[in-house]
């Protein structure tokens, strides 16, 4: 099959740009790092909140001292408003808890970590857990203030003493859910870092064994490409050589199917011109030569054939009383003047000469009869 050289050029950088694709496909991993700071930035956020909310629940604690003790009625509804304001707060802090769920599920990982489980788990305390308790911890509040207003009796007593039960139930259990959600944030945070690390030197590794195997590809690309070009090349070079000497035994064999090969085509080609043309030179050079010599043999044998024909034809003439002996030898001598005279004349007519062995010995003559027709 041919394949020409831009389409072997194009191959390898084909390959290269693959190499390069899977390099893009794979330092990709890195964009995760941004969504896992973003989760990091908005659980340092939620942290923050918790200390907000923590904070909202000591100033409700101590305006229950109020009411407990001073019977300050009126720091009921200061309860309530600071209730509002956590309520508020937490339900920010539950928007940032989706928003985080959301970008941890946008993240390519293996949940060996178990990133996700403390992730859910913190959302579900969040977003429940220390809403939840809140709540009861207002409510018990509410129920606090109305039973102790009323005319005290034993069911009365009973009533207070079970909302107060209440009251420190669910601020404990408030309490517990804050700090174990800041200690879930803490070691999610730990241990996204590592995994930021993890990835970090994932990806150094795996950038370095593509570095390592593009630059093995085009060494070993340009090796092979550059070698077998410049052997090519090399033939043709002493090919040429050879044609310059006047070898024109070319073999276009063995070269590549392409350019080179189209190259090595066209010198062969050549050479068979070149040939060609070699011998319609000598051919002509041969011609040449041979009428030099036909022309100085035309004059230097005609002319003397002449006087040798004329002088035989008068003696031809004046020996009519002689022997028919002598007669004879006289018209031998015609015969044969007239015999050369039709070689000179072949001679001038020679077109393309034809030569063949005369002797056993390998001399060889020009055959007359077969070169002028």
């Amino acid at each position: 099959m041919r394949i020409n050289i831009s389409a072997k050029l194009f191959l390898g950088f084909l390959v290269v740009i693959f190499l390069n694709i899977f390099f893009v496909v794979v330092v990709s991993k890195v964009s995760d790092l941004k969504n896992i700071a973003e989760i990091l930035e908005r659980q340092n956020e939620i942290k923050s909140g918790m200390l907000q909310v923590a904070s909202f629940h000591d100033d409700q604690k101590r305006l229950f001292i109020f009411v407990e003790d001073l019977q300050r009625r009126e720091s009921i509804e200061t309860i309530k408003n600071t209730g509002r304001m956590l309520r508020t707060l937490l339900d920010t802090l539950a928007g940032q808890m989706r928003a985080i769920v959301h970008l941890d599920t946008l993240i390519s990982q293996t949940d060996e970590s178990g990133n996700r489980m403390k992730i859910l788990e913190l959302n579900h305390l969040v977003a429940d857990k220390i809403r939840d308790a809140d709540a009861l911890y207002l409510a018990s509040i509410e129920r606090y203030a109305t039973s102790s207003v009323q005319t005290v009796t034993v069911k009365q007593v009973e009533a207070v003493r079970t909302a107060r039960k209440m009251i420190q139930q669910s601020s404990d259990s408030l309490e517990f859910y804050l700090d174990l959600a800041e200690s879930l944030i803490d070691t999610q945070t730990r241990m996204r870092l590592g995994e930021i690390a993890a990835r970090i030197d994932n990806v150094k590794k795996i950038t370095l064994i593509i570095l390592v195997t593009m630059t093995a590809f085009a060494l070993l690309f340009g090796l092979v490409f550059s070698r077998a070009m410049s052997n090519s090349l090399r033939r043709l070079k002493v090919s040429a050589g050879s044609i310059a000497k006047g070898d024109f035994t070319f073999d276009p064999s063995g070269y590549p199917g392409d350019e080179i090969g189209d190259l090595a085509q066209a010198f062969f080609d050549m050479a068979m011109d070149l040939k060609h043309v070699q011998e319609q030179l000598v051919k002509s050079k041969r011609l040449a030569a041979i009428g030099e010599i036909v022309a100085s043999v035309n004059h230097e044998i005609n002319n003397p054939l002449m006087i040798i024909s004329g002088n035989a034809q008068f003696l031809e003439m004046m020996m009519e009383s002689y022997p028919q002996d002598l007669k004879d030898r006289v018209k031998a001598i015609l015969e044969e003047t007239e015999r050369i005279s039709q070689v000179t004349r072949k001679l001038r007519e020679i077109k393309n000469p034809v030569v063949e062995d005369y002797t056993s010995s390998g001399e060889q003559m020009i055959n007359l009869d077969k070169s002028t027709k």
